[in-house]
Formats: structure tokens, C-alpha cells, sequence
């Protein structure tokens, strides 16, 4: 009785009937009929099943059948191919497609009968996803985060369904990047992206450029979060920019006691107990003030897939804007639903390649940080490799840079035996290798790390040892 009774609750969206215009869908397939080079401008926008009626998308098929044979497409032809396909009947018959044809003007504006047809399907979709959440609710078959992230993927795959993908005139591409080159040149040297506030890495970038998807990846320990929150700190400090960053391992709390210490210069372990002298207490009070200011908005539910990541960057971006997104890391994240009944690399490749999409539709440079795999530790040369991304699937690729962060001193440290006598060093060095960078040249540069503030700075060769 109780499963009875739930089953009634359930909305049926078939009572008032889908969204649908049989007289819109009849017309266009008369004028396909009569002239078939207006086959090629609705495929542009429409497919098979955006047509609602059976016989409809019976007979759009078998016109798509015969113009990608490169054949003609009349009603005779168009018949033959149903036959074929044991289809006819249930298409309408040869009466139908007679039928079709009749009283159509030549001039038809098919451009208008195609939008409509798209509408209804859009709708449709749409009336389909309500129905599909409400049942999933009802029968507890996801959770609300699930369900709210199904939503904003699939709202979000039809949206991008509806964006022109046609043809941009190569004169109006070609104004558009003289502009852009004029711009740069007004510019005098300053970089045309987001400054880091590292200069020989922003001197091979120019800058972090929009749009860009920015892997950095490193094994365990070589302070991979630090470093980004180096570079959040330093473009929001110092170039009053707006820095969105989501962290999935690490407590808000947390990550703002490090960029204390990191600014302020202290220990870590001393900001945790709350065990200061009197000149650190000054300088953290001093770090508080100057951080104050800084645009950083940190979410750390732990709990992310690339929808909710790219709903929430959305509101922020309406009311404020956004100029550099950081995730800690990536493999802590979540595929959606269906996603997550992939394998792992599968699943790994639709984050990646989702993080690049919220790249350009936001129009801002987002960091992702990466786990890198053992393979490093096997070999001599400790320094990673491309090969080294974990569960990598098309990380890679997607990617427009992919940076690795490497410290020598850290194997050596491991190797060394310790000496009760031996002094640590203020601070040692770290390679930042650029292994691909899509759109410049590729290289590494050389960082300091002060490892007691889990700090990264410039480095030059002036600089001494303590």
C-alpha cells in the first residue's frame, strides 16, 4: 500500500502532455522534402531527436541517412530508405510523406520552424530532468547534493548544446587579434595576464593568462598547497585581484593560519600552539592587517564536483567578478553521478576536462593541483615526468600548463643521516618545471622555500644560506 501511495505522488508529466508543435515540426520536414539543401542548415542546429512525434523522427533520420551518403532526399527516396530500415509503417506511410509536401511554400522560413522545433525539445528536456530529480528524491536513490549537482550538469550540457559552434568570419577574427595585439603592445612589457608574484615564472607565461587551466602537480610533501596559497596571497595582496579557492583537504582555518605564518614569518608549529614571543606576536598582528584587504574566498566543504564548483564561482562572478580560481586538490574531487559509474581515470578525464569548460566560461585562469604517482621514486633523476600524473586520463591534455613542483633537498633530507649538530638551513631551493605550456615555451625556474614558514619566494643566486 505505502509503495502504491508514493507511486501516486509522483508527478506524471505525461497527464498534461509534453511541450511539443506537430504543425512546426510537419512543415519543416515538407520543406527538407521539396528542397533538400535546407537539410544541411537545420542540421546545424537540430537533431533527430529533437522531433517529438514518432513518425517525425523516423523520417528526419532517414533524410540525415541519405545526406550524409551524400544522396538526394525527395519523398520517393526518403521512402526507399524506411523500407530499408522496416520503418515505413510506423513512419506514416507513402500517404504521409505525400502528405508532407503539400501546400508548403518554397519560401518557407525554415531558420523560424527550426526554432520552434528546438524549443519544444529544449522544454521537453527539461520537463524530463524535473521528473528524473523528483523521483530520485522521492525514492531516495540520490543524496540532495547528488541531485543538485545532476541538475547543474545536465541545465548546464544543454546550455552549452545551444551555443552557436558555427563558422566566425575570419576578417572579423582577424580585426579582433590585431586589436588584441595593439593592446598588448600599449602595455610596455607589463605582463597581459594575472601577475603571481613569482617573476621569472610570470616572465615565461606573461602572466596567467584567462581561460587557462593550470595543472601543478608534485608528490607528497613537496608543498604543492603552499605554494598556491603563495600565489593566491600574492596576487590578491599585491594585485588586488579576486581569488576563489576551494579547498578539499584542508579546513578554511587552516589554510588561513598558514598565510599568517607565511606573511607574518612564523612557524607554523608556533602559530598553532599559540606559543609567541612578543616581536612574532607583532608581526602577526601586522600579516592580520595586511590580509585583511585581500579578495580570497575560500570554500571548504570538502565535498566538490565541477557543477557545484562552477554554480557557486557563478554567483561570485555576478556580483563581483573573479580573476584566478584554485582547487586543492584535484583528485579529491567528484565526478557526477553518472561519472562516478566510470572507472577512475574516466571519471578523472570529465573533472579535467569540466575544470577547463569553467575555465573560458568564467574567463579566468584556474589552478588545479595534482597528485603525482610513485614512479618518480623509482627512478635516479627524482624529477617528474608528464607520465607521473596520477590517474592522469586526459589531465594532460587538457590542460593549457602543466607545472611540477620539485625539491632536491627533500630526498636528500631522507637519504641524509641526521646529525645532532647539523644546522637546518634557512632555506633551500625548488624547482618549478613547466612541462607543457600550450600556448609559450617550457623550462623551470628556480624557487626559495622556507620550509618553517611554508613560504615560497623569489629566488636569486645572492641570496646566502643561514
Amino acid at each position: 500500500m505505502k509503495k502504491r501511495k508514493r507511486d501516486k505522488e509522483k508527478p506524471d508529466i505525461a497527464v498534461k502532455g509534453l511541450p511539443h508543435n506537430d504543425e512546426a515540426e510537419r512543415v519543416l520536414l515538407g520543406v527538407m522534402l521539396l528542397e533538400s539543401d535546407n537539410i544541411a542548415q537545420v542540421l546545424d542546429n537540430l537533431k533527430v531527436e529533437d522531433f517529438y512525434r514518432r513518425s517525425h523522427f523516423l523520417i528526419f533520420q532517414a533524410m540525415v541517412i541519405l545526406f550524409e551518403k551524400n544522396a538526394e532526399v525527395d519523398p520517393i527516396l526518403v521512402s526507399d530508405e524506411l523500407i530499408n530500415r522496416g520503418e515505413l509503417d510506423e513512419a506514416g506511410g507513402y500517404e504521409y510523406l505525400d502528405e508532407l509536401t503539400q501546400g508548403i511554400p518554397r519560401t518557407t522560413n525554415i531558420e523560424y520552424y527550426a526554432q520552434i522545433v528546438k524549443e519544444k525539445s529544449m522544454l521537453r528536456k527539461l520537463a524530463h530532468l524535473g521528473q528524473k530529480i523528483t523521483e530520485a528524491a522521492i525514492d531516495g536513490e540520490m543524496t540532495a547534493v547528488d541531485a543538485i549537482g545532476v541538475a547543474e550538469n545536465s541545465l548546464y550540457e544543454m546550455r552549452e548544446g545551444e551555443v552557436d559552434t558555427g563558422f566566425r568570419d575570419f576578417g572579423a577574427l582577424l580585426t579582433e587579434t590585431y586589436e588584441t595585439m595593439r593592446e598588448r603592445a600599449a602595455l610596455e612589457g607589463e605582463l597581459v595576464g594575472l601577475r603571481t608574484g613569482f617573476l621569472d615564472w610570470d616572465r615565461m607565461t606573461a602572466g596567467l593568462q584567462k581561460g587557462d587551466l593550470i595543472i601543478v602537480a608534485a608528490r607528497p610533501a613537496m608543498g604543492k598547497t603552499s605554494f598556491v596559497l603563495n600565489v593566491a596571497l600574492n596576487a590578491a595582496v599585491k594585485g588586488n585581484a579576486r581569488v576563489a579557492l576551494f579547498s578539499l583537504e584542508m579546513p578554511g582555518t587552516q589554510l588561513v593560519m598558514r598565510l599568517i605564518g607565511s606573511e607574518a614569518r612564523v612557524s607554523i608549529s608556533s602559530l598553532r600552539t599559540g606559543k609567541l614571543q612578543e616581536d612574532e606576536w607583532s608581526r602577526v598582528a601586522h600579516a592580520v592587517a595586511e590580509l585583511s584587504s585581500a579578495k580570497i574566498y575560500i570554500e571548504d566543504s570538502g565535498e566538490s564536483t565541477v557543477a557545484q564548483m562552477r554554480a557557486q564561482l557563478k554567483r561570485v562572478v555576478a556580483e563581483e567578478g573573479i580573476d584566478l580560481v584554485v582547487i586543492d586538490y584535484l583528485q579529491l574531487m567528484s565526478g557526477s553521478t553518472l561519472q562516478q559509474q566510470q572507472s577512475r581515470v574516466q571519471e578523472v578525464s570529465a573533472i579535467s576536462r569540466g575544470l577547463k569548460v569553467m575555465a573560458k566560461e568564467i574567463d579566468a585562469p584556474v589552478i588545479a593541483l595534482s597528485q603525482l604517482s610513485r614512479a618518480a621514486e623509482q627512478r635516479s633523476d627524482h624529477r617528474p615526468q608528464l607520465s607521473d600524473l596520477r590517474e592522469s586520463g586526459s589531465i594532460e591534455q587538457d590542460a593549457d600548463m602543466v607545472c611540477f613542483l620539485y625539491r632536491e633537498d627533500y630526498y636528500k633530507e631522507k637519504e641524509a643521516v641526521k646529525d645532532d649538530d647539523e644546522e637546518e638551513q634557512e632555506f633551500g631551493i625548488a624547482e618549478l618545471i613547466i612541462a607543457k605550456h600550450r600556448n609559450g615555451s617550457t623550462g623551470a625556474v628556480n624557487l626559495a622555500f622556507f620550509k618553517k614558514y611554508t613560504k615560497f619566494e623569489n629566488y636569486s643566486e645572492e641570496m646566502e644560506f643561514a
